[in-house]
């Protein structure tokens, strides 16, 4: 019953937002029952470290900078419109300038998750609040979109580490010396730097229009670059292998000791996508490779190149892994017994 009673609130938490008249709702679960809050800052607050927050589609707005310190899981309704069209997508937004509007992960907040959502306002994400709290370890992010610029570390000399899988980034990714992996991500014009002296894992990422910059000691497999010229640049001993890209040279500005294998050269941008003409992403293209594509079959585990290799290609939809809405019908009034009508069309998530 309890299992019950938790899944049914969970579904009315992740339902709130597809009336406008309804606020956006926060399932806060953890060692007692299951509680409901509207206000993002209160249910954090409430939470004990290792709680799950269920978010429901809509956007929280929290005052900045907000400061994440302790171990938590967010799950929110996903951040793909069509996917989330019963639930409607969940944001997280931090208004106010960008030096007072960050959404802060501090050390203390090491193996926190977060998935389906979109992190949004005048400041990003950023890893501590100063180089004394700054190396929060076992993050992961799984399906999130980030509109404005990641910070893993407030300064050079941090040693967090994070998994970053099938997210989308507006704009620039810093690593400030953080270890991190990114899997089957999308980078809509956002330049990557500041991997030193390592800690960089790229595989089966797609960058539009941008470059890796300024870093050392990365590895780079099975990825697209669409940018307009060398899309490495300053970098050293980076090892890059059967990845895509457009230009005729793969590194620009960099030392001798990067390494470099089994790489397709001189692919015009227009031609490598099923559907991405303009070097920006938006959901409505589509990111498979052309079937004409040098690409299919060309990674290093004899899958495609991009986010749709590997043995668990990039997820359609980018569903988070709570139960996908499909239908969600909510009668306007009570019944003749008191009761009110609600039917919802559930499509269980393998992942």
């Amino acid at each position: 019953m309890r299992t019950r009673t938790l899944t049914l609130i969970t579904s009315a938490a992740l339902l709130a937002g597809t009336t406008q008249a309804q606020q956006q709702r926060i399932v806060l679960h953890g060692t007692g029952g299951p509680t409901v809050h509207t206000d993002l800052s209160a249910a954090i607050t409430a939470a004990q470290a290792g709680d799950r927050l269920y978010l429901s589609g809509g956007t929280f707005t929290v005052s900045g900078p907000f400061v994440l310190d302790k171990r938590l899981h967010f799950i929110g309704a996903g951040i793909h419109p069509d996917s989330s069209s019963v639930t409607a997508t969940t944001t997280i937004n931090t208004p106010g300038g960008s030096t007072t509007a960050h959404f802060n992960i501090t050390t203390a907040a090491s193996g926190s998750t977060f998935t389906g959502i979109i992190f949004n306002g005048g400041g990003g994400v950023v890893y501590g609040t100063s180089t004394s709290d700054d190396d929060p370890t076992g993050l992961v992010f799984q399906r999130c979109e980030f509109m404005r610029y990641v910070y893993l570390g407030f300064a050079e000399g941090a040693s967090s580490s994070s998994t970053f899988d099938e997210c989308i980034f507006r704009d620039d990714l810093s690593g400030r010396a953080g270890t991190a992996v990114f899997t089957r991500s999308i980078f809509d014009g956002s330049t990557i730097t500041i991997f030193r002296p390592s800690g960089l894992f790229m595989k089966n990422c797609v960058v539009l229009d941008a470059r890796l910059q300024n870093s050392s000691n990365a590895v780079v497999q099975n990825c697209v670059f669409t940018y307009n010229g060398a899309p490495l640049w300053q970098v050293s001993g980076v090892q890059i292998s059967n990845s895509l890209i457009t230009g005729t040279v793969m590194f620009s500005n960099s030392g001798s000791t990067n390494q470099e294998s089994n790489n397709i050269y001189d692919q015009p941008a227009n031609a490598i996508f099923v559907n991405e003409t303009n070097g920006s992403y938006s959901f409505a293209d589509d990111l498979h490779l052309a079937l004409t594509s040098p690409g299919v079959g060309a990674a290093n585990d004899g899958r495609d190149i991009g986010t749709y290799g590997s043995g668990s290609p990039y997820k359609e939809g980018a569903s988070p892994y709570n139960p996908h809405y499909q239908q969600a019908d909510i009668a306007p009034s009570t019944d003749w017994n008191g009761a009110l009508p609600v039917e919802i069309r559930t499509a269980a998530q393998t992942h």
